[in-house]
């Protein structure tokens, strides 16, 4: 008896402290961790939708403070078939920071259903590298970036996944409040391995120096926000 008396003081104790019964903490971990966030449908506009040009502004060229959690791509689809092209609307997705080591710039766009759209580039592009010092020991300054960049462009639509190695990017904007520009891809071949739909059945070690045969032109614009 005095035993089992204890052993309900011990329980009497426990529960004045609020301490939750066995298992019950681990239940209210699981219930306080965030659901994933699910992509924001995507929506289908007018091809003169895709053919717009994002609004101007500065571009800093110093490569630091790209943060940025919104925004949106346009990117239109213009198979070689003939079929009609498609101009898509992607939701920002993915890091805010675009910085992939140890030298690229890679923006991020995605909706349901294995769609979606990225934009990559040499930070170099950006930053215009380092310039040699002057004999005086004055180390100039990049120029303004007013003219287009190379950049890898690709888009996941109607299940097909369409990439471009050589791209023409002309940068509207850039600093740390947001960023824009608009990209034009006159050769995009078809590639299996679709990063915004992986799957088992596709070689992702397969070599990816051979460009894909052109199927179709990429073309479209991005804006994006802190």
């Amino acid at each position: 008896v005095a035993v089992l008396a204890a052993a309900g003081l011990v329980l009497a104790a426990c529960a004045e402290q609020g301490e939750p019964p066995a298992g019950q903490d681990d239940r209210a971990v699981s219930d306080t961790e965030p659901a994933p966030r699910s992509p924001e449908p995507a929506q289908r506009h007018a091809a003169a939708d895709c053919a717009k040009t994002p609004r101007s502004g500065r571009v800093v060229r110093t490569g630091y403070g790209l943060d940025y959690s919104s925004g949106a791509v346009h990117v239109a689809v213009a198979p070689y078939s003939g079929r009609d092209p498609v101009c898509v609307e992607f939701a920002k997705s993915g890091p805010s920071d675009p910085q992939v080591p140890p030298d690229t710039l890679l923006f991020t766009f995605a909706g349901p259903d294995g769609e979606g759209a990225q934009v990559e580039f040499e930070s170099v592009a950006l930053t215009g590298g380092v310039l040699p010092p002057l004999g005086n020991g004055y180390v100039p300054k990049v120029g303004p970036l007013d003219h287009p960049i190379t950049a890898r462009v690709g888009a996941s639509v109607d299940g097909t996944y369409y990439v471009a190695d050589r791209c023409s990017l002309l940068l509207t904007t850039v600093t740390a409040n947001g960023a824009g520009g608009r990209f034009d891809c006159p050769a995009a071949g078809v590639q299996g391995a679709n990063p915004f739909a992986p799957s088992d059945d596709v070689d992702y070690d397969a070599d990816d120096t051979v460009a894909p045969p052109p199927a179709a032109k990429l073309s479209g614009w991005f804006e994006l926000k802190r």
